[in-house]
């Protein structure tokens, strides 16, 4: 991966993650899910990219919480 694309996908996966805190915070749901949701799959990517598999297995188990919520959201 190129060192321009992989500077955009880290900062961009941390900017968004932090919006999806805010959104939390602010109890704007289901927004904070589906925002959090991208920026876990970002991180998740970069954990591959970096060969950091804590990274990736964090970010994908939480990638998946946010999936079940979204799925319980809009199904339940």
């Amino acid at each position: 991966m190129n060192k321009q694309v992989e500077w955009l996908m880290e900062w961009g996966s941390t900017g968004l993650l932090l919006i999806g805190v805010a959104l939390t915070s602010f109890n704007i749901f289901p927004l904070n899910l589906w925002v959090c949701l991208v920026a876990n799959a970002g991180w998740a990517v970069m954990g591959v990219v970096w060969r950091k598999w804590s990274l990736l297995i964090v970010q994908a188990v939480v990638s998946a919480i946010y999936i079940v919520g979204i799925v319980k959201h809009y199904y339940y």
